[in-house]
């Protein structure tokens, strides 16, 4: 297979291409990233094409193109990583989100294009949504993410994409993430530093229904490589099936790790999710379910950042 991956230095990129077989021809594309050819030789991913680009930019696309004008296979991860800065620069937002999604495919053609879109489309529902919901998404980062979902069935439409399948994913937890990312300061916090005091922003009550990175890997390989796919466009849920509030999150980490939680909350959060996914595509399609428990991941993120020594 020759595959795009967009983003390819992020958390997920980074996991996704230490499992893309040997034998796929993968270009990557990064942007601000100054270790990135580094990791890929120290892991021996010479299949691996890096490409440094803003994708934003003008010209983009064409410089895509020029190395490769089409592709068997294509996963788009370049994206804000984090929403709550959506509120304060919506423009950078959209920009991160969609512009780069148009300027790729407006020059090159993808037989099975897989966006990672988010679960945050679901932003302002309550209980369980899927696919079918309907949305009313107020949060910037929701309204980029949906607006690239609408821009994937647009080039599916006119030929630039053999199928498109949007992917709402609902999150990942595991080595190589951001450090501000709750499940890597709950490990320090609690396994490392032996420290039972965890902050909470906002009441706690929000939902979390991440899973580990090796599971969202392994469910990304499968969409973009489905026999049966060639011919299906559709929109699905990414979601680990085991949502908990984010109290309830904190104290199972203490508890995984032998402690009793002194919780605090204060303040607020702009993403705020009371919603939880019902959409059983991955299931019933691909027969997929994450295979790592809480207790097991948190267990292998502990173990990569104590290696670390960080």
């Amino acid at each position: 297979m020759h595959l795009l991956i967009t983003g390819a230095s992020g958390f997920i990129g980074r996991n996704l291409l230490q499992a893309v077989p040997a034998g796929w021809r993968v270009l990557a594309t990064y942007h601000r990233s100054t270790d990135f050819v580094e990791f890929l030789q120290s892991k021996g991913l010479h299949h691996v094409q890096p490409l440094c680009i803003d994708l934003a930019s003008d010209g983009a696309g064409a410089r895509v193109a020029a190395v490769s004008s089409e592709f068997d296979g294509c996963i788009f991860l370049a994206a804000n990583g984090d929403p709550a800065r959506s509120v304060d620069n919506p423009r950078l937002d959209l920009t991160a989100n969609t512009i780069t999604l148009v300027e790729v495919l407006q020059q090159v053609r993808v037989r099975r294009f897989v966006y990672l879109s988010s679960g945050a489309v679901y932003d302002g529902l309550r209980g369980v949504v899927s696919p079918q919901s309907l949305l009313r998404p107020s949060l910037p980062y929701a309204i980029s993410k949906l607006a690239s979902e609408h821009y994937v069935q647009h080039f599916s439409r006119h030929g630039r994409i053999g199928t498109g399948v949007n992917v709402r994913f609902f999150g990942a937890f595991g080595p190589l993430e951001p450090e501000w990312k709750i499940y890597t300061r709950l490990v320090r916090r609690f396994a490392l530093e032996r420290d039972p005091r965890f902050s909470v922003s906002g009441d706690g009550q929000n939902f979390i229904d991440a899973m580990y990175v090796d599971d969202v890997v392994r469910a990304l390989l499968m969409i973009v490589q489905d026999p049966e796919g060639s011919a299906t466009s559709m929109t699905l849920d990414l979601s680990g099936g085991r949502p908990l509030t984010i109290l309830a999150l904190v104290r199972a980490a203490a508890e995984i790790f032998g402690l009793d939680p002194q919780i605090t909350c204060s303040g607020s959060v702009p993403e705020y999710i009371e919603f939880r996914s019902g959409d059983r595509t991955m299931t019933e399609r691909y027969r997929f379910s994450p295979r790592v428990s809480l207790a097991e991941g948190l267990a292998r993120l502990a173990s990569h950042l104590g290696h670390r020594g960080t």
